[in-house]
């Protein structure tokens, strides 16, 4: 019998090293993985991947932005506890133009100075751009809205802009039409977007949320908040808590993610989280939000105006039923327990980052 040294691991069958592969928490391991041996390699394709999960982005200061990357650029697995140094290999895209929202579907988002919204992947260098844009965007303030489990092969692209200095949010925002190659403008007040089948959904927080067609600009609903938002008394401790509402697209379904939190004497481990499901189907036939306190199999990612989910998988470094959140401002992570309502403090070597979600 054949000892472990002497074993010719390019030996296994082909659908067992297909499993192991698909049994990889983190990218960088599904790389070394296939570079083994050319076995190994076509039985673990490119296009089939393992189920992943995100990743923390460096963010530092540069000047009179709070929020940038570096020529060399450092990310944070929470999976494997492992920090890469991924370069980008010339000068474009402009570091300064990147486009705030963090995790888009593997590829990082630009604002190119002719208004032409770039697109790069940092694992494999690719990257493209779409026609330009029908209107200047405000310099380092827009950012992307997640638009489903694979927008970029879609081209589905959906780009908010507002300006930030204004206190009353005036915004808008942009959708690419992959079909007429164009983009379709709209103004509009906004504080929290998703996009989801040909709609955009827009919130504040206290405030109705309007679904558009993304396409025609047709306002199509306004949905009253959740009633644990509705400012009912003046005195109401929640109300005033109130920092932050969230939309958030889970596995089809749309949320309303809103966060009290207490004030700046309070520690953010006072946080709380109440969730809201999106009912289109009522008796009267006019959507409404409805309280939820199980998330099923999902994960969800909150960052600055923006949210996203993924399926939790155990032995990954994540917890499940839970919420991971950046806390604004200082860009640090968190963990917010669903079933316990406690919040912990998320590892990381940043001081300021924000989630990116790898791919091939």
């Amino acid at each position: 019998m054949a000892t472990e040294e002497e074993r010719n691991w390019s030996e296994l069958p082909e659908d067992l090293i297909h499993l192991i592969a698909k049994k990889l928490p983190d990218l960088v391991d599904f790389i070394r993985f296939r570079a083994v041996c050319e076995t190994w390699r076509s039985s673990a394709p490119l296009s089939d991947p393992p189920h992943q999960l995100p990743w923390l982005l460096e963010l530092f200061k540069r000047k009179l932005c709070h929020r940038t990357l570096r020529r060399r650029q450092k990310y944070y697995s929470v999976s494997s506890g492992q920090t890469l140094t991924i370069p980008f290999t010339d000068g474009r895209p402009l570091l300064w133009s990147w486009i705030d929202g963090g995790a888009f579907s593997h590829y990082l988002a630009f604002n190119d100075v002719d208004y032409i919204v770039s697109f790069l992947n940092p694992l494999t260098n690719d990257r493209f751009s779409l026609p330009a844009m029908t209107r200047p965007l405000h310099y380092g303030t827009p950012w992307m809205v997640w638009t489903g489990t694979d927008p970029i092969r879609d081209r589905c692209v959906v780009v908010v802009d507002r300006d930030r200095t204004l206190s009353n949010e005036i915004g808008g925002w942009c959708f690419y039409d992959p079909c007429n190659n164009e983009w379709v403008d709209q103004k509009g007040f906004f504080y929290a977007s998703c996009y989801w089948k040909g709609k955009f959904f827009s919130t504040s927080p206290n405030q109705a949320t309007e679904v558009f067609d993304a396409y025609s600009k047709e306002l199509l609903h306004e949905i009253p908040p959740p009633e644990d938002e509705v400012l009912t008394d003046k005195t109401d401790e929640l109300a005033w808590r109130l920092r932050r509402s969230y939309l958030v697209v889970s596995s089809g379904v749309i949320l309303r993610v809103s966060w009290f939190c207490g004030s700046k004497r309070k520690a953010v481990e006072k946080s709380v989280f109440h969730i809201s499901r999106l009912d289109f189907e009522t008796a009267d036939g006019k959507p409404c939000w409805v309280r939820i306190t199980d998330i099923g199999d999902q994960i969800l990612f909150l960052q600055e105006m923006h949210g996203f989910s993924v399926t939790a998988r155990s032995s990954t470094g994540f917890r499940q039923i839970c919420i991971y959140f950046i806390l604004p401002k200082k860009f640090t992570p968190y963990m917010y327990d669903i079933l316990t309502g406690t919040v912990e403090r998320v590892p990381c070597p940043f001081n300021r980052c924000t989630w990116f979600l790898p791919g091939l």
